[in-house]
């Protein structure tokens, strides 16, 4: 009888700690504060700065991850932020023009410019 009480809370115990585990966001692929935590380190290992980081962080939590965080799609796309920053644009503003700027086919888009193939 003792066995099956152990048994029991145990279970218990395994199911309530796999429901505050999701309830905080984890568990099931990557976490915000998993991507902010990547996206920092890095920025870290780029040695990056000011606004140069922000805009880098801000790409890499939003546009990294797709691109399997491609450095040669950043620098495609940082003139982007470049631009948003210049403009003094925040919040939906900045998002919006963001969106425009990297192009109708994001994928298919370098800062809102069709990327130059290069020759084999």
């Amino acid at each position: 009888m003792k066995l099956w009480i152990v048994r029991l809370v145990a279970a218990l115990f395994v199911v309530g700690s796999v429901q505050v585990a999701v309830a905080q966001g984890q568990g099931q692929g990557q976490g915000q504060g998993q991507v902010v935590s990547e996206c920092n380190h890095r920025a870290n290992e780029r040695k990056l700065k000011g606004h140069e980081r922000k805009d880098f962080v801000e790409w890499c939590e939003s546009r990294g991850a797709r691109y399997k965080y491609d450095d040669k799609r950043y620098e495609g796309e940082k003139n982007c932020y470049q631009k948003a920053n210049n403009k003094g644009l925040t919040g939906d503003k900045r998002a919006k023009f963001l969106d425009k700027c990297f192009g109708k086919d994001g994928d298919d888009y370098y800062g809102g410019k069709v990327p130059v193939k290069k020759k084999d």
